[in-house]
């Protein structure tokens, strides 16, 4: 169920890229030699020059110079080779959803998973072998939480799932964008620049009761400066005494030393993001030079890139970070603020960029992890072979699937299956391991991506918008005594509670009511299923008891029966995991057991 188109031109931009690399690593070998060679070159002449007072100083000074401008040459190649490594890895990362080593990844979402995150954990949203594992292509937090986010499917997100489809369609025809793209924002992961300080420098941006200066500072930026240089000017044309000039001189650098906490709390948060400029810098450029369709993505790509955009806020920031660096140089830095109160004119400039940029860049870090989350999304079109669904918005709830599939099952042993389904209740009988659970959990890994506008797994297929529950993985909770079976009644007085406000919904249930006797099982199986059943709900559920099979609907019409079956060959039990009209005939508990090593007597 993979596209091999898409393979092989991602194969073969990673051999590009290792070429690339292996070339420049070469060449930086060369110059790093060539440095170590100049430097003790240029200061052994430099030495022999001075003091036998020849002129071998003097190539020694150009062989120095040689060295310094080998130093820059050196710098620029090792961030091409950190770049192509970042391109690498990304293609490897895209791989590993071709050859199924997709859950040898560490990044697996587990930390966004909260405990009353029932579908995420039941259809593997989150988690070791989850969706996030496969298709994860963010490496910031924004980017993260952004999908996380889509993977929960609010109302709100649904509402714009079009306009995100022609957006992620667009995508999925980018493999060259999304490689760069993805290996650009892992290179932001820089352990100077911790998520929460990027969180502040947006929080800063947005606001615009910060960063101002007070209103005494406008006139002592301008007063003060002015005052020094009159008094010099009249000193040099003879009228006053120097003195005056000096005295002016350190009332200037006292009163700016005194005031720098002012002065720092204008400019300091932008420092936050001086570790990281160069990196979003390449990000932006990244967007920047490409030219989308897709409304969406023209509007992101104005935001970050247009006339008032994040590239050119960022490079004017950049210019004001480079003047405040000379803080660093404490001499000159203090010459400076005396002749001309150099940070209060370095705060008012960050305040004027305040004033003209702050907004769009608040808004930045989100568009960049948007693009992390629609590149991510668009990786399931490019790994496999998808289509892009239909989707309808009406109480007449119904799915019809023509040759779905599961994302994350190998994909080389995965199995398609068809089916119509519609309102009321659907059971599905089957034996153990038949594939009746993963028949549920294909039905809604791609129901979510349907709804998020992501490519469907499937040759066709064709839902109505249902808000989706699930009770399949459900465990006891010692802590709180909790047992599996109340557990699971938990979740389903979830349904029950949702189905009052006449919205639809699909309930899907695995093995209703294991934890508990037979008994009572099928007695409050059957009042379950038929209290929740309703012309706006889809209950599909799967068990082994077979007296539900026999469940009538409230109009007293029959449920609809599927089942999945096992077969012997060679006398091995072999499964074809496809499902079929009407309900399951056979059982294999026995086979199963003597195939464990116990042979049960009949």
């Amino acid at each position: 169920m993979i596209r091999e188109d898409s393979y092989n031109i991602i194969k073969e931009r990673q051999e590009d890229y290792r070429k690339q690399l292996k070339d420049i690593e070469k060449s930086e070998g060369t110059i790093t030699a060539l440095r170590a060679i100049t430097f003790i070159a240029g200061f052994c002449l430099v030495a022999i020059g001075v003091s036998e007072d020849s002129y071998l100083w003097v190539i020694g000074v150009i062989l120095l110079l040689a060295f310094i401008g080998l130093i820059r040459q050196h710098n620029k190649l090792d961030l091409k080779i950190r770049k192509l490594k970042a391109k690498i890895d990304t293609c490897g990362r895209l791989l590993c959803g071709f050859d199924d080593t997709w859950n040898q990844i560490e990044d697996d979402g587990t930390q966004y998973l909260g405990d009353n995150d029932y579908f995420a954990k039941d259809v593997d949203m989150l988690g070791y072998n989850s969706l996030f594992q496969k298709i994860n292509l963010g490496h910031t937090p924004k980017g993260k939480q952004r999908l996380v986010d889509l993977f929960a499917l609010k109302q709100g997100d649904i509402e714009c799932r079009e306009e995100r489809q022609e957006a992620i369609k667009e995508l999925t025809q980018e493999i060259d964008f999304v490689i760069d793209y993805s290996s650009g924002t892992s290179l932001l992961n820089n352990k100077k620049a911790k998520s929460d300080s990027v969180d502040e420098f947006a929080k800063y941006c947005g606001d615009k009761n910060l960063g101002v200066l007070p209103s005494w500072a406008n006139v002592v930026r301008f007063v003060l400066p002015v005052l020094f240089w009159v008094t010099l000017l009249l000193w040099v044309f003879g009228v006053t005494h120097y003195g005056y000039a000096l005295v002016v001189f350190f009332i200037n650098l006292s009163v700016t030393i005194l005031t720098r906490h002012v002065t720092d709390s204008v400019i300091q948060p932008l420092y936050i993001m001086c570790v990281l400029f160069e990196g979003y810098m390449d990000v932006l450029d990244i967007v920047k030079n490409k030219e989308f369709k897709s409304e969406h993505l023209k509007r992101l790509h104005d935001s970050m890139c247009g006339k008032q955009g994040t590239y050119q806020a960022f490079s004017k920031l950049k210019g004001i970070s480079q003047a405040y660096n000379i803080s660093y140089n404490p001499i000159l830095h203090q010459v400076l603020s005396a002749l001309f109160f150099w940070d209060y004119q370095l705060a008012t400039g960050v305040y004027s960029w305040k004033k003209k940029y702050g907004e769009n860049i608040a808004g930045c870090f989100d568009n960049i992890g948007e693009i992390e989350a629609l590149i991510s999304l668009a990786s399931v079109g490019i790994i496999h072979q998808c289509t892009w669904g239909e989707i309808s918005f009406d109480d007449n709830v119904s799915i019809e699937v023509e040759d779905a599939y599961h994302p994350l099952i190998n994909q080389k042993s995965v199995v398609s299956n068809s089916a119509k389904l519609g309102d009321g209740i659907t059971i599905i009988t089957g034996s153990n391991m038949s594939g009746k659970t993963t028949f549920l959990r294909t039905l809604a890994i791609n129901l979510a991506l349907l709804y998020m506008g992501a490519p469907v797994c499937a040759k066709e297929f064709k839902a109505s918008y249902m808000k989706i529950f699930t009770s399949m993985r459900v465990t006891d909770d010692v802590a709180h005594g909790i047992s599996t079976f109340y557990a699971e009644i938990l979740r389903i007085k979830t349904m029950s509670e949702y189905k009052k406000i006449n919205q639809p919904m699909l309930c899907l249930i695995d093995e209703i009511f294991k934890g508990t006797n037979s008994a009572d099982r099928i007695v409050g199986a059957k009042g379950v299923i038929t209290g929740l059943s309703a012309p706006n709900t889809m209950v599909i559920v799967s068990t082994h008891d077979f007296e539900l099979c026999a469940l009538a609907k409230e109009d007293g019409s029959q449920v609809t029966n599927y089942h999945f079956e096992e077969y012997y060959q060679d006398d091995q039990l072999k499964f074809d995991y496809k499902i079929k009209d009407g309900r399951c005939t056979t059982t294999n508990a026995r086979a199963i057991l003597k195939m464990a090593g116990f042979d049960i007597e009949k």
